[in-house]
């Protein structure tokens, strides 16, 4: 195998237990397990979390809920995004997923494949309440209730909203009070919906009075830090590592050029390792959202200066043996080429760790649990 992704199953349970440790006992978790699981696993990463007591799963897409049903996830599990198609719904009906109604055309759709399969489906309603995406205003919320009561099949769960920007807490406490003050007028209808959730991982962090019945975490199961300051510190564990191995060693003279259009050159002489993990697999690649303001404008700008006259941390590198090489050259599509010094201890088939971003590792790449040094094969 010439490359692999490693997830450490004990870093996930430790992450796991770091965000139990804030809910309150009538707070239960929806870990969010979308986009292949941040990159781990989606199915593996399902039977860990499951394994640990976690009752309650969320991802984008139905057919994310589809995989971990064919593989045999009975957790319930809640889909944010609403299906489409008759043939999606009945899909979804029929493998027991949670859909949510962001629209009346979405309580229409499910009304009509339920009397078709004679099956109920559970809904949370999902409001809009400034993230600009998709769900319901006030108005709809208390007519989509009111058509709910005369649809038997379908079973009103949960609402929730989402939070556009966390780190803002005056936005944040706006889209709090929209969404509490809708949750109070369906209640004056005579409404109780049994799960209320607002809060994301940033918010478990930041605003424990906003937990309600349920929150949503995903980030910080991955073992990452959502964006902005928290007093809440947890003690988080990536539990990802891309591995490679080299498949070519050669010793180049100081001077020689690297890669397409010779955009590098040796300054001294050095051994050259190939590794078989490029742009397809993620290796170099960014995504590629506008900056979130000036000083983050500047910062990407200065890092593009500064990775181009090759600064020693604006470089991309690998790690051999727990001592870091620079990737040279521009990285190819399947390949990249990694400067050794010549006395270094680097061998042809040595183990190398590799900098491509978990959420853009191809979920087709062979994923390993590893815990005690007892391997799981996945992917």
């Amino acid at each position: 195998m010439d490359k692999w992704i490693e997830i450490n199953i004990d870093a996930i349970e430790n992450n796991l237990r770091q965000v139990q440790s804030l809910l309150g006992e009538k707070t239960r978790l929806i870990a969010v397990i979308k986009a292949n699981a941040y990159g781990h696993g989606a199915v593996e990463t399902a039977r860990i979390l499951c394994r640990n007591g976690v009752k309650y799963l969320g991802v984008s897409f139905y057919y994310e809920g589809l995989q971990l049903r064919q593989e045999g996830i009975d957790a319930d599990i809640l889909v944010f995004t609403p299906v489409i198609s008759e043939a999606d719904a009945a899909a979804a009906i029929n493998h027991k997923l949670t859909l949510t109604l962001g629209a009346y055309t979405d309580l229409e759709l499910l009304d009509r494949v339920c009397q078709q399969l004679d099956l109920p489906v559970k809904v949370h309603l999902k409001l809009e309440t400034g993230l600009g995406r998709f769900g319901l205003n006030k108005d709809e919320a208390v007519l989509v209730c009111h058509k709910i009561t005369l649809a038997e099949s379908i079973l009103l769960e949960g609402i929730y909203t989402h939070i556009a920007d966390p780190p803002s807490r005056t936005y944040t406490d706006q889209q709090f009070r929209q969404f509490m003050q809708a949750v109070g007028r369906l209640e004056q209808e005579g409404f109780k919906i049994p799960i209320r959730h607002i809060a994301n991982s940033a918010m478990v962090l930041s605003s424990p009075e906003k937990h309600l019945d349920a929150v949503r975490v995903g980030t910080l199961l991955s073992g990452q830090q959502p964006y902005g300051s928290f007093s809440t510190n947890l003690q988080l564990q990536d539990p990802y590592r891309f591995k490679s191995r080299i498949v070519s060693l050669k010793t180049m003279k100081r001077g020689s050029f690297l890669g397409y259009y010779r955009t590098f050159k040796l300054k001294k002489t050095a051994r050259i390792g190939v590794i078989p993990v490029g742009l397809n697999d993620g290796l170099g690649v960014e995504t590629a959202n506008p900056p979130m303001g000036l000083i983050d404008m500047l910062k990407k700008i200065a890092k593009m200066i500064l990775g181009y006259f090759n600064f020693g941390r604006f470089n991309l590198n690998v790690y051999i043996k727990g001592e870091k090489y620079p990737i040279r050259g521009k990285i190819f599509m399947q390949m990249a080429l990694v400067e050794i010094p010549l006395e270094a201890d680097v061998n042809l088939g040595d183990e190398v760790e590799v900098p491509v971003r978990k959420t853009l590792a191809s979920p087709a790449i062979t994923r390993l649990y590893v815990r005690s040094r007892r391997t799981e094969a996945g992917n």
